[in-house]
C-alpha cells in the first residue's frame, strides 16, 4: 500500500501494521503514526563485533504535537487508514493530517 504524507510518498509491503508511538521527552514532544511491514525481519546481533539492532522497515505517516486534542486527530488518521484498507485503495492520502510543525527540522514538508 502507498501512503501520501506531508513529507513524502511511501510504499509499505503488506501485510503491515499501523502503530502510534508517544515521544514525550524529545525536543518537541509528539505522537508518531507509523506503518511497519510484517514481512521484514527484525535483526538483533550481539557478538565479537559489537551489537546491532535493526527493527525492520517502517515509514513515518503522520506526526502530532503532544496535546489534549491529539487523540481525536490520531483517531481521524486511523479511520482514514482503515477506510483505505477496507476499500483496497492503492494510495492512502494522509498529507493533510498531523501537525506540520511536529515534523523534525531535517524533514522537508511538501505542498501537494
Amino acid at each position: 500500500m502507498w501512503f501520501k504524507t506531508r513529507v513524502g510518498l511511501y510504499s509499505v509491503i503488506e501485510p503491515l501494521e499501523i502503530r502510534v508511538a508517544k515521544y514525550p521527552k524529545t525536543k518537541r514532544p509528539s505522537y508518531l503514526v507509523f506503518a511497519r511491514s510484517l514481512t521484514d525481519t527484525h535483526v538483533s546481533y550481539k557478538g565479537i563485533f559489537g551489537t546491532l539492532t535493526a527493527p525492520g522497515r517502517f515509514a513515518h505517516l503522520a506526526q502530532f504535537d503532544l496535546s489534549d486534542s491529539s487523540a481525536a486527530s490520531i483517531a481521524q488518521c486511523m479511520r482514514l487508514i482503515e477506510e483505505a484498507i477496507a476499500n483496497e485503495a492503492r494510495i492512502c492520502d494522509l498529507s493533510a493530517l498531523g501537525d506540520a510543525d511536529a515534523w523534525p527540522d531535517d524533514w522537508n514538508l511538501i505542498e501537494w
